[in-house]
C-alpha cells in the first residue's frame, strides 16, 4: 500500500463539554486519525479549553485548533496556549491559522489580513522555539517553550493566502473544493509560494479541508447541503475555484432571506431555514456546487470519491460536516461502518 489516506474530523464546540468528551472517544475508536476543534467565540467553546480535555480522554488523536486566528488572541497568547495542549499530548498536537472568518464577522470586523497572517506566525513560531521575539522594542520569550516541534499549519482559501501558505508555513489547509480542476489549480499557487522560500510541495503538509454531507440517497444529501454550497459556490468562494471547477454558474439573484441567516448559510442554527432561504438555486446548479465542494451523497458515493482523489496525490483530509449546531453523529458513522471499511478493501486506509 502507497502512503495511506488520513481523516481528520471536525468538532464544533456548539455543544456541552461532557457531549463533546464523548464525542472525540467516539472520534478515535471510530479510526479517524484526527479531530479538529472549531475556534469561534461566539458559536463554541473556547477552543484551547476544549483541546486540553481532548488531550486527556484521547490517546492517539492528533488534535488542533481549527481554525484560530491571529486577532482573538494576541499571539503571546496562541503560543503558550498551543504549548500548553502540547504538554498533554506530546507529539500529538498542529497548530492552525487562518485570517478569521465567523470569529471575525460575528463580532463587525474584518478578518486578517496577510500581512497580519505572516507577522503572527513568525512570532508564534520563534516563541514555540525558545526564541526572544521583539513586540514592539519589547523582547519577551516563552519562558516553558519545551522546544519539541509543533507544525504550523496556514489555512488558505484564495490563491494569495495559499501562495503564502507555501511560502511561510509548515503545511496549508486548503478549503478550495474536491475535484481535479480545484486541486490542480490550489497546487499550482501553493507551489508557487513555496519556492518563494526554496521548497517544494513534498516539504509541506496539505490537508484538504472538504465539505461533507451524508444520507441515505444522494439527493436527500445534496438538499442538506444546499446552505453550504449556496454559501461557498455562490456567495463567496465562486470568485476563485468556480472556473478551475468546470463549472458554469447561470446569473442568480440572491434574496433578502439569505442575509437574515445568523451568523450567515453555511453556519445557521436554522438549518431547515438556511434550506429554504436558497430555494432560488435551481437543483441542479446545487449538485454541480455539491459535487465540486466534497462529499457529499451517500457513505459509498464518498468513499467511491476519495479513492478517485487519491489518483491526483490527495492522502489527507479534514472532514467538515454541514452542520456548525449539531454534532457529527451521521459522518462519524458513515465513515466508522462504510467509508473506512471500503477505503481498506481499496488499499488505501490500512484497516484498523
Amino acid at each position: 500500500m502507497s502512503e495511506p489516506v488520513r481523516v481528520h474530523l471536525r468538532v464544533p464546540g456548539t455543544a456541552p463539554m461532557p457531549d463533546l468528551m464523548r464525542l472525540l472517544r467516539s472520534i478515535e475508536a471510530a479510526g479517524f486519525d484526527g479531530a479538529g476543534i472549531l475556534d469561534s467565540q461566539m458559536l463554541s467553546r473556547d477552543t484551547f479549553v476544549v483541546l486540553g480535555q481532548a488531550a486527556a480522554a484521547t490517546s492517539r488523536l492528533t488534535l488542533f485548533p481549527a481554525v484560530t486566528n491571529p486577532f482573538t488572541r494576541h499571539p503571546s497568547v496562541l503560543a503558550g496556549a498551543i504549548q500548553t495542549v502540547e504538554e498533554l499530548a506530546p507529539g500529538r498536537v498542529k497548530f492552525v491559522i487562518g485570517t478569521g472568518y465567523t470569529s471575525a464577522s460575528t463580532i463587525g470586523r474584518k478578518p486578517a489580513t496577510l500581512a497580519e497572517m505572516r507577522a503572527c506566525i513568525a512570532t508564534v513560531r520563534g516563541l514555540l522555539a525558545g526564541e526572544s521575539v521583539d513586540f514592539d522594542g519589547t523582547p519577551g520569550r516563552l519562558g516553558y517553550a519545551a522546544k519539541r516541534r509543533i507544525p504550523i499549519v496556514m489555512a488558505a482559501s484564495g490563491p494569495k493566502a495559499i501562495e503564502l501558505a507555501g511560502e511561510i508555513a509548515d503545511g496549508a489547509l486548503l478549503l478550495v473544493g474536491f475535484n481535479r480542476g480545484i486541486v490542480e489549480k490550489a497546487l499550482e499557487h501553493l507551489e508557487r509560494g513555496a519556492r518563494r522560500s526554496g521548497r517544494r510541495l513534498d516539504d509541506l503538509e496539505i490537508v484538504w479541508a472538504v465539505r461533507v454531507g451524508v444520507a441515505v440517497t444522494t439527493a436527500e444529501a445534496r438538499r442538506l447541503a444546499r446552505p453550504t454550497a449556496v454559501h461557498w459556490g455562490v456567495l463567496r468562494w465562486g470568485g476563485h475555484w468556480v472556473e478551475p471547477a468546470g463549472l458554469r454558474l447561470p446569473k442568480l439573484e440572491i434574496p433578502e432571506a439569505v442575509w437574515k441567516i445568523y451568523p450567515d448559510l453555511s453556519h445557521a442554527h436554522d438549518w431547515e431555514a438556511a434550506i429554504a432561504a436558497t430555494s432560488f438555486v435551481p437543483d441542479d446548479v446545487v449538485a454541480q456546487l455539491c459535487d465540486a465542494l466534497g462529499l457529499v451523497g451517500t457513505p459509498v458515493d464518498c468513499a467511491a470519491r476519495i479513492v478517485e482523489m487519491t489518483k491526483l496525490g490527495v492522502r489527507n483530509l479534514y472532514l467538515m460536516p454541514l452542520l456548525t449546531f449539531g454534532l457529527p453523529e451521521p459522518e462519524l458513522a458513515a465513515f466508522r461502518d462504510v467509508v473506512f471499511p471500503r477505503l481498506a478493501a481499496a488499499g488505501v486506509r490500512p484497516a484498523r
